[in-house]
């Protein structure tokens, strides 16, 4: 009787096999399927996204080709991308987690050992641990979400310390904001205290940061586009307003 399970077994495996053969075959006949198809979770690209590409077309467009087509190619590509790097975030957190577990049994010390050889440096593998373990503590169906967010906001909402009902909210009203947008949410929702050491002179670390850009335009004789141009001048009226409503001392 155990042969003939056996062998019953290995049919229905063999029919589910020949079945997904052939609808990956007729996916493929279809030009729908790609290397990613059952490997990788492609969301789809937010509006902001897609007219940042489509402006990048039409700036350097030379008149040769297809705009349309190369829009639509060009999306499907960055959507693999950042799937790519969503996947690939996972995988070193995954494992940077079972090396911690496997280095609590060692002096103080040997997990950022370890971090610095296989990585280099601490912050990167320490961004990576933080945002597998705020992805696995998130809803199933938020996953989806956090995958849209822009990464270095998620590093930083993961890193905060704070309600996690809070932090699901945040990641809940994500509705494509821009990196800068999220970052400005999450600071405000979790401040730093004083003597955290995160917490930077803002005025200071502002008016260094300006000092170098102004300094690099100078020093290159940069050219610019005028979609550029217009773009710089929009972002320093929107940083004037900022200036303006920061509180003073």
């Amino acid at each position: 009787m155990s042969d003939v399970n056996q062998l019953l077994t290995k049919r229905l495996n063999k029919t589910e096999k020949s079945s997904k053969m052939a609808e990956m075959a007729k996916q493929s006949a279809r030009g729908n399927l790609s290397s990613f198809s059952g490997i990788f979770t492609v969301s789809e690209l937010n509006q902001g996204e897609k007219d940042f590409i489509e402006a990048i077309l039409y700036e350097y467009s030379t008149g040769k080709g297809s705009i349309n087509t190369d829009f639509s190619e060009l999306v499907a590509i960055t959507s693999e991308v950042k799937a790519i790097n969503h996947q690939a975030a996972l995988l070193h957190g995954e494992r940077i987690k079972k090396a911690q577990r496997v280095l609590t049994n060692y002096q103080e010390g040997a997990f950022t050992s370890w971090l610095i050889a296989a990585y280099g440096n601490r912050q990167t593998p320490y961004n990576f641990l933080q945002y597998y373990e705020f992805y696995s503590l998130m809803p199933k169906g938020l996953h989806p979400q956090i995958e849209a967010m822009p990464r270095q906001a998620v590093y930083t909402l993961a890193s905060r310390e704070g309600e996690l009902e809070k932090k699901q909210q945040i990641v809940e009203n994500y509705n494509g904001e821009t990196k800068s947008e999220v970052l400005h949410l999450i600071r405000e929702t979790f401040p730093l205290e004083d003597h955290d050491k995160r917490r930077r002179n803002i005025g200071e670390s502002t008016i260094n940061s300006l000092y170098r850009l102004i300094q690099n335009v100078k020093s290159r004789n940069a050219r610019i586009t005028k979609s550029q141009k217009n773009a710089i001048f929009e972002m320093i009226d929107e940083f004037k307003e900022w200036v303006e409503e920061c509180k003073t001392r």
